[in-house]
């Protein structure tokens, strides 16, 4: 899709200045994917202190002046030399590190409300509202949905689960309605073609393009909408462009993938061999599902729009290394499933999470099954 995409970018230096930024992020996940796949991911638990904390660092100095930079319009962005990076891509992992350390350890063995929420739930909370101070209000939603999701598999009670997410539902209504601009959204995406000129036309036009593609696609490269009439098709609208080339069968085996990666991690995570490998999966394979439900769901009109980019496919560095280092961490703990945890390395850390009970579920009707 970079290579489709790079000639429409004014932006870009030179032809294919998307497709040669693209391969370099390629090139860091790809590092990354191999050092967590080969790493015991039971050595992450002290990492991941380390890495929460960096991050909520970095979160909060986005809002110092003078700190941060802007781009695309976001001043969510820190500048190192010649290199940048994005605080809030980096906090999904980070959250998910940190959730699977805190949730599997002895801390939570009383299921009490507080055993849950310090330190994972108030410091989580605390870096999706510094994302959501930044004016990105998808992002934050993706935090907040890796909290609650991470909360759920991790055993916290109903009530108290309910609770919290009442709590981020509220949190996210009130921030939409004192935001003219996300207000904005919200209307347009109702009826996107009462103002398909200002507000509804990102929408209008991600229609349009689908529309365009049919069953079959106009054929690779020969997108029409990518060529300035739909805004940041290369990032959020990538989808749309999708449908435009490929057509509804194109647009549905993208489905399928992260359909198949999503289940796939699901399986995985019921045959983890201990609670924290069992929630490094789950997280993964949370942020991988809802990122591209809210992705797609805004293309064609079935959510609002709100910057989310498609996992793996959207122009991004940051999105895609972050991706590449999930896809690893389920790796990791797949490679492990079939070795003896070292002696006394889980001693300690044995929590019960709700997919241990699912799994227990699954092996008692296999079993029923086979003794018919």
């Amino acid at each position: 899709m970079m290579l489709s995409l790079s000639p429409s970018i004014e932006a870009a230096e030179g032809r294919y200045g998307l497709l040669k930024d693209q391969a370099v992020a390629l090139g860091v996940g790809l590092i990354l994917l191999v050092i967590a796949w080969r790493l015991d991911y039971r050595r992450l638990r002290k990492l991941s202190l380390v890495a929460f904390g960096v991050i909520l660092l970095s979160l909060l100095l986005v809002h110092i002046p003078g700190v941060a930079m802007s781009k695309g319009g976001s001043r969510s962005w820190i500048g190192v030399g010649s290199l940048s990076y994005q605080p809030s891509e980096f906090a999904k992992i980070a959250v998910i590190l940190f959730g699977a350390h805190i949730l599997s350890s002895p801390r939570v063995a009383d299921r009490r409300f507080w055993s849950y929420m310090w330190p994972f739930g108030v410091l989580g909370l605390l870096a999706c509202a510094s994302v959501l101070l930044e004016g990105d209000l998808g992002t934050a939603v993706i935090i907040a949905g890796l909290l609650l999701g991470l909360l759920w598999m991790g055993g916290m009670r109903f009530l108290h689960w309910l609770l919290v997410a009442g709590g981020g539902l509220a949190v996210v209504a009130v921030a939409t309605l004192v935001s003219e601009e996300r207000t904005s959204r919200v209307l347009s995406f109702l009826n996107p073609f009462a103002d398909p000129y200002d507000s509804g036309f990102q929408l209008v036009q991600s229609l349009v393009a689908l529309g365009r593609g049919g069953l079959f696609g106009v054929g690779a490269g020969q997108s029409v909408q990518k060529f300035q009439y739909l805004p940041q098709a290369h990032t959020d609208m990538v989808y749309a462009i999708i449908g435009e080339e490929f057509g509804l069968l194109g647009a549905g085996l993208v489905i399928v993938f992260f359909a198949l990666f999503c289940v796939g991690c699901w399986h995985l995570a019921c045959r983890a061999a201990d609670p924290m490998g069992r929630l490094l999966i789950s997280g993964c394979g949370l942020l991988v599902a809802f990122q591209a439900v809210i992705n797609i769901g805004g293309v064609i009109g079935a959510l609002p729009l709100t910057g989310v980019p498609l996992p793996f496919v959207s122009y991004g560095g940051n999105s895609l290394v972050v991706m590449l280092a999930c896809v690893g961490l389920v790796l990791g703990v797949a490679r492990q499933m079939s070795r003896t945890p070292a002696p006394g390395q889980l001693v300690g850390y044995q929590n019960v999470t709700r997919l241990d009970s699912w799994r227990r579920y699954g092996g008692a009707r296999s079993a029923r099954a086979g003794s018919r």
